[in-house]
């Protein structure tokens, strides 16, 4: 197979992955697992397994004279990517717990509309008729899920969506060149301590539903397990999809997350979304396909000159 087939495959397995570590914090939810405490250990139990990795390659490759060199600097950039991509992976733990998961995955899936604003303003990347247009599809489709009298949400929810696609955004444009300062197994890593520390301190927050903590039962310590591990090979294979094969071309795909997810709450009890939240979920996948068209069709003729 390809490096592109290779790419579009753990594209599919990333997105699979998430879907499921969402499903198992639904579950623990369900379960009343306070949502904090669900970020705690799925990021302690990646800091875990991502940490043995570390040192592992580190013992493996020490005594080799090849050492890549990274430039100095970096360290704020890595900061807000902890600190945004953290509160934006607190804010979707929460709307798991509380509304349908696919429309949880939906709002943290508007990332890619809020980027490209915030890429015009920070980065002055060009923003074309195009990217305008597929934007303001992704902002109807935000409206039509957001609307708390017809979807049955609340405005707290709202708000916290947006801002899980928000916050993950400007993570996103954080990582830009932080390949030059950090390795990326370091940048993984210190995402997940991030994560750690913000889940502890979310446990002893005072507002019911969000902080405490419930000492597990035997089946939810393997749901645990789970949740950690499926979030944590998701993030391999995302990392591997954007090594194998173009960024155009992979991309798109993680919108199958949505589906994944979609389907997973229902068989977790959620109800078919209504008319209204299923356009408005599709019109976001739209959204998210037309902004990384540019990327793809770029991608695929180079791809055609070099055959």
């Amino acid at each position: 197979m390809s490096n592109i087939t290779f790419g579009v495959m753990f594209m599919l397995l990333s997105a699979f992955c998430f879907a499921l570590m969402n499903a198992f914090a639904k579950a623990l939810s369900d379960d009343g697992i306070p949502p904090m405490e669900s970020v705690f250990f799925r990021s302690l139990i990646m800091v875990i397994i991502v940490g043995s990795m570390y040192l592992y390659n580190f013992s493996t490759h020490k005594n080799r004279k090849y050492k890549k060199t990274y430039k100095p600097g970096g360290w704020f950039s890595l900061f807000l990517r902890v600190v945004m991509g953290g509160l934006s992976f607190l804010a979707v733990f929460y709307n798991i717990s509380t509304i349908p998961l696919g429309t949880a995955a939906a709002f943290a899936q508007t990332m890619p509309i809020y980027a490209v604003i915030l890429g015009a303003i920070f980065l002055k990347e060009k923003l074309t008729l195009p990217i305008i247009f597929a934007t303001i599809i992704g902002f109807v489709g935000i409206l039509l899920i957001s609307n708390p009298r017809l979807n049955g949400i609340s405005l707290v929810n709202v708000a916290v969506g947006i801002f899980s696609g928000l916050s993950l955004a400007i993570a996103f444009v954080s990582l830009r060149g932080l390949g030059e300062h950090f390795s990326n197994m370091f940048i993984i890593f210190a995402f997940g301590v991030g994560n750690s520390i913000l889940g502890f301190c979310g446990m002893f927050l005072p507002i019911s539903g969000v902080g405490g903590f419930v000492v597990p039962a035997v089946r939810e310590w393997w749901m645990i397990v789970l949740m950690g591990g499926f979030g944590t090979l998701g993030q391999v294979f995302l990392n591997r999809a954007y090594m194998a094969a173009p960024v155009g071309i992979v991309a798109p795909i993680d919108y199958t997350r949505i589906l994944f997810s979609l389907l997973f709450g229902i068989l977790l009890g959620d109800a078919l979304p209504n008319l209204m939240t299923f356009s408005g979920i599709i019109l976001i996948i739209f959204s998210g396909i037309l902004i990384a068209l540019p990327s793809l069709l770029k991608d695929l003729r180079k791809i055609r000159k070099e055959v």
